[in-house]
């Protein structure tokens, strides 16, 4: 097995508590050598943590360690800018989401991947949770047996499921920095919206739908794909409540099924729940995922049909305790080593980025 030099471009929250684990773990594919962030106190951490050999401030001090790929986990404005660098100097990328916050950034990256002929990978694990592969295999064959899609999700936000783990919080990066980056937020969202959102349309569209509901629509975007069905670029629904701490999007499925979306910050109950169901013409299939940054936690599948009579048949699958991040990890190492295809590529991203943003766009419509 080809083993990739791999470096991780930022060591936040997901750098510190899911990808810089597993690429030191997982070490039959990947040499981990690399880290670029801007906290001198992240990177002195990680280098004794993990042992690195290069540990700098930025993406482009990495480009001469001779690295064949990065994992980019900064934050979600530095996408483009980070991507474009790391796949014109010849590496592989596996992009956190989303992909953008604007669809110029998105298409900026793909311009840079297909002239690079490199990979880009985006971030999408759920893809890769092993219950997840296998409620694919539980659906039906026809799109019109699915008469709804069902996402409901309850999200205190981090804190609960990473506090017992070593995590170093980066408090030294420079003033100028920090306002860089949000002043690069800024005018994304600016550039996304055609307006300034005020503060809590800003954390719907930043927050709520690109960095939170993101992950829903890429599960949805998987089953439809696997159905052969496209993703729709445009909800026929939209809305954001609570100050922009939840957010909702619908639209219709061919067949006459409808897709329904719910994704609420609710910081007041340490408790993640995240409930897909998928209501067909002669089954519910069900998952029901844990919080993303706890460990093995294993993804909840079900199955419901019925039986002789008006009996009701339920079927409980624990499918894995593999780790869905981990999971990732490997598909990337894969497509990178030509032996399968990019499973969560930059054109599946773009659509996502065009839905969500135009259910902000209802949203606030509706609103005014």
């Amino acid at each position: 097995m080809k083993r990739l030099r791999i470096g991780l471009v930022g060591a936040g929250l997901v750098g510190q508590a899911e990808h810089a684990f597993y690429l030191w773990e997982e070490r039959d594919r990947f040499d981990f050598v690399a880290l670029a962030d801007p906290s001198a106190t992240v990177r002195e951490a990680l280098r004794q943590r993990y042992g690195l050999q290069h540990v700098h401030a930025e993406l482009k001090d990495l480009l001469a360690c001779n690295l064949d790929a990065v994992v980019i986990a900064a934050p979600d404005a530095l996408h483009p800018d980070l991507a474009v660098t790391a796949l014109e100097a010849g590496l592989h990328v596996l992009c956190e989401k989303p992909l953008a916050l604007t669809l110029a950034g998105c298409d900026r990256i793909a311009a840079a991947r297909d002239k690079s002929g490199r990979v880009l990978q985006v971030g999408y694990m759920k893809r890769h949770d092993p219950a997840y592969k296998r409620a694919l295999e539980l659906l039906p064959t026809d799109i019109a047996d699915v008469k709804l899609i069902a996402v409901e999700v309850n999200d205190p936000d981090f804190e609960p499921f990473v506090a017992h783990l070593p995590i170093v919080w980066p408090n030294d990066i420079p003033a100028d920095l920090r306002a860089e980056a949000r002043a690069a937020t800024a005018a994304q969202l600016r550039d996304s919206t055609g307006a300034d959102p005020t503060e809590a349309g800003a954390r719907a569209l930043a927050s709520g739908y690109l960095s939170a509901m993101v992950h829903e629509v890429a599960v949805v975007h998987g089953m439809l794909a696997h159905l052969g069905c496209p993703m729709p670029g445009v909800p026929d629904q939209a809305a954001w409540f609570d100050e922009g701490r939840g957010v909702q999007l619908a639209f219709g499925l061919p067949g006459g099924g409808r897709v329904s979306m719910t994704h609420l910050t609710l910081p007041g109950v340490p408790d993640y729940t995240e409930r897909v169901s998928i209501y067909c013409a002669d089954r519910i299939v069900e998952l029901t995922f844990p919080a993303p940054y706890l460990r093995h936690e294993p993804t909840r599948l079900t199955l419901r049909r019925g039986g002789a009579g008006h009996a009701l048949e339920t079927t409980d699958f624990r499918v894995s305790y593999e780790e869905a991040f981990r999971e990732q990890l490997r598909a990337f190492h894969a497509a990178a080593c030509n032996d399968a295809p990019v499973s969560t590529p930059v054109e599946q991203a773009r659509r996502d980025v065009e839905l969500l943003v135009s259910a902000f766009r209802k949203a606030a419509a509706a609103r005014s």
